[in-house]
């Protein structure tokens, strides 16, 4: 149906991880979700035991 092409101009990817951070931080203090650039994403959680 579609050119394979044009999937790697998608960014329906950075769109959903985008609005599942603002669901996950709504105070702005925790970034759970780490951009690992040329690779992905990383979920990471915050150890907050000194």
């Amino acid at each position: 149906l579609y050119p394979h092409d044009d999937d790697r101009d998608s960014n329906v990817i950075e769109v959903m991880i985008g609005r599942l951070r603002k669901k996950l931080d709504n105070d702005g203090n925790l970034a759970p979700i780490e951009t690992l650039r040329g690779r992905g994403y990383r979920f990471t959680l915050c150890d907050e035991t000194p």
